[in-house]
């Protein structure tokens, strides 16, 4: 995982961590009462984003996009450096070298749909800026019951969507680590439909990653759940990221 994907996880391992602040938990437990029920409606819609059809494309900081299609419990993630699938059945890993496809291909022994837990795949084929619906919400769910991190909410139109966005600041940092790039802030916004449509982060490096929507329909392409024509296909037990 390089540097600007931890960016954004170091979020999850900082406010997960807080239960060994100690001192002055006590005085901010209304704060974390008050960022509960902030986050708690936006994560609940974005949480039941799993069940719409749609295409979404997000544009990246680099510049580069990358394509979300869903019609479940079919998904797809389609980036610069290849795409994801996952349908009833398998897993897809694709990417091209030299101008051919090749696809590792695993059973989808879990039945599940697009989660948080699939970082690595959405990193290998969007690169580590990108950030889906599960992640976003796992971020938020942690960060909500850290005593001191404070929320700012606000309305904007982004893609054209009505969409509800929290500001988060305030998060603790590992000081047993100062040296390590950590989230010190991050902005989620969710359209009224619980589409993401705008994730922002920004490390202790004061580097910002993030995704915007900038388009958005409720069709698909059946052909976004396939492999590409003519990639040669590879059955793997677990697909590596790696290669």
């Amino acid at each position: 995982m390089n540097l600007r994907t931890r960016a954004v996880f170091a979020v999850a391992a900082a406010v997960l961590g807080a239960g060994t602040l100690g001192c002055g938990i006590v005085s901010k437990a209304k704060q974390a009462v008050d960022n509960v029920s902030a986050i708690s409606d936006l994560a609940d819609k974005l949480g039941k984003s799993d069940q719409l059809t749609y295409t979404g494309e997000y544009k990246l900081d680099d510049g580069s996009t990358v394509s979300v299609v869903q019609q479940p419990p079919k998904a797809a993630f389609i980036g610069k450096q290849g795409r994801f699938i996952l349908t009833e059945d398998s897993l897809l890993l694709c990417d091209t070298q030299n101008g051919k496809w090749t696809c590792q291909r695993s059973p989808n022994q879990n039945k599940f749909s697009a989660s948080a837990d699939q970082a690595a795949y959405m990193s290998a084929v969007a690169g580590g800026g990108f950030i889906n619906a599960p992640m976003a919400v796992a971020l938020m769910t942690a960060a909500a019951v850290v005593p001191g991190t404070k929320i700012e909410k606000s309305e904007k139109k982004i893609a054209g969507i009505q969409s509800t966005c929290l500001r988060v600041t305030g998060i603790p940092q590992d000081k047993n680590d100062p040296s390590a790039v950590q989230a010190k802030e991050f902005t989620v916004c969710v359209g009224d439909n619980g589409v993401l449509t705008t994730f922002t982060g920004i490390g202790t490096d004061d580097k910002k990653i993030g995704v915007e929507l900038t388009k958005f329909s409720t069709t698909v392409d059946a052909k976004s759940f396939a492999a590409p024509a003519g990639a040669k296909i590879v059955d793997v037990e677990r697909i590596d990221t790696s290669k």
